[in-house]
């Protein structure tokens, strides 16, 4: 996961991030095998299998998983006087998918892959306490891509051809509403280095949607396109830049350019002691989705793109003592200012809707620490970490608003507390993890209560020849706190989970 305003160099659309994902790497040669099976509170399974085999020019891996549960816990339903206990009886899951990697070298320099992604899931939509709800949703999700990577005094050439389908279907009782999406993806990338300073990549993305909803008025279709350039260059060995330049186009918009510089400079070492200063300045625009602007009944088709612009600077201290200690602290602020944020909200008549709120700003500060010791045959780490985020509209430029207010559903205090302990096969790991109130409404008339979890894991890691078996015991939610995430959806209370796992070699 890349966060904050660096996640720019990932496309224009990435204003608070960017999620990042892999197909794995078989490195090993020979044949490989991944089992998996847990069991766990609530009605909760999952079995996980994944066999690979490699060889030198040859990398093939296949996959399947399952999960069902059945989400019958208990719950204190605060809607009620007295706040009885009850059950759960309508958020009962299923799901499942296949997954396959192929990556043949062709010649040397030459490498194509081959990669497949399908999950099928059947979901009961948890009501709110004190209301019955039927509603249901299915998904079905197809990601196919094939790529072309090929080494020459050019440098590296990247070629990836994708193709998506996203299938949904809601029922809630009469209602029976389908949407059907499909995406054509063409991205050529070309990167050059020269020795160890610097670095050229440029590239081009070019996009085609399709998409079919009840909800749309007839279908849509659009096409978008991107062109980049990111410019790495090292002038010392303790300094690093980066220029990103972004400019995309979309049909009825016109985007403006997104650029991003980066820096990060080891400005002082002595001893066990080294010190980083990092920062990051970035433009952002997001064109609204099909769905944003045409969903019937929901959908605003006059919504505005988001545009603005991301800061953020911190500083990194290392502590090293050979290979028996680590301390890492690190202290980010960061600044960001949107203009026409888009954000889905109730209305009165209880319909959610996607509206502008004119211009945010979120900013706030990060602050962690990791620590990492070894004692012998012992090893220990820890981590804490604290945000502070500040989101609030602050300009209106029609009626009234709400200006001044922090943005529903974000926390202004987020921790984070976490310690490990390795002692030949056996691990055990515990976390804490605190968020503060959230409003949920943007006018903060109400809100919902701060929250504690605590977590604990204990697994141990059995050598079978040249195979491996770990056992794992978990605990959610230990001390049995009541919390909600979104207003009136119950939470499970403690639960446990046992996880076994095989894996060859």
């Amino acid at each position: 996961m890349q966060s904050g305003s660096a996640g720019a160099a990932y496309g224009s659309g990435a204003i608070g991030g960017a999620v990042l994902l892999s197909s794995p790497n078989y490195n090993g040669k020979g044949f490989g095998l991944n089992l998996q099976q847990e069991a766990g509170s609530f009605g909760r399974y999952f079995s996980n299998g994944n066999i690979n085999y490699s060889s030198g020019k040859l990398q093939l891996g296949l996959g399947a998983y399952l999960r069902n549960a059945e989400n019958n816990f208990t719950y204190k339903d605060l809607s009620q006087f007295g706040k009885p206990e009850r059950t759960e009886e309508h958020a009962e899951q299923k799901q499942y998918g296949f997954t396959q990697d192929l990556a043949w070298m062709l010649t040397e320099n030459t490498k194509i892959g081959l990669h497949s992604w399908y999950t099928f899931a059947d979901r009961e939509l948890q009501p709110a306490m004190g209301s019955a709800s039927g509603a249901e949703q299915r998904d079905k999700n197809l990601r196919l891509m094939t790529q072309l990577e090929h080494e020459s005094n050019w440098g590296k050439t990247d070629v990836k051809l994708a193709y998506f389908k996203d299938y949904l279907n809601y029922t809630n009782n009469s209602l029976n509403s389908v949407a059907d999406v499909e995406t054509y993806q063409l991205q050529a990338e070309q990167t050059y280095t020269s020795g160890e300073n610097w670095s050229l990549r440029g590239g081009v993305n070019l996009q085609h949607f399709i998409a079919e909803n009840d909800g749309y008025a007839g279908t849509k279709q659009e096409n978008r396109a991107a062109i980049f350039a990111l410019f790495r260059y090292d002038p010392t060995e303790t300094i690093d830049l980066s220029l990103n330049l972004h400019q995309a186009f979309a049909e009825d918009y016109n985007p403006a350019p997104t650029p991003a510089l980066g820096v990060n400079w080891k400005f002082y070492q002595h001893e066990q002691h080294q010190l980083f200063l990092k920062g990051n300045v970035s433009g952002s625009y997001r064109v609204p989705t099909l769905n944003d602007r045409f969903w019937t009944g929901a959908g605003n088709p006059d919504l505005k793109p988001e545009q603005g612009w991301s800061e953020e600077a911190g500083l990194r201290h290392l502590f090293i003592v050979g290979n028996t200690l680590l301390l890492e602290t690190e202290a980010t602020a960061y600044h960001m200012l949107i203009d026409n944020w888009i954000q889905w909200s109730p209305q009165p008549t209880g319909l959610w809707r996607p509206v502008n709120l004119q211009k945010v700003r979120a900013m706030g500060i990060e602050l962690s620490q990791q620590l990492t010791a070894t004692i012998g045959t012992i090893k220990l780490t820890g981590s804490a970490g604290y945000t502070y985020t500040s989101s609030e509209q602050v300009e209106v430029y029609e009626g009234q608003g709400d200006k001044g207010k922090q943005l529903m559903y974000v926390p202004l205090h987020k921790g984070v507390l976490a310690t490990g302990i390795n002692y030949k096969n056996w691990q055990l790991q515990t976390n804490l993890n605190y968020t503060g109130p959230r409003y949920t409404t943007n006018s903060e008339t109400s809100h919902l209560d701060s929250f504690i979890l605590v977590n604990a894991a204990l697994s141990k890691q059995l050598q079978l020849g040249q195979s491996r078996l770990i056992v794992d015991v978990r605990a959610d939610n230990i001390t049995n706190e009541v919390y909600q995430t979104m207003a009136y959806h119950a939470m499970p209370l403690r639960g446990y989970t046992l996880s076994l796992r095989f894996l060859i070699p």
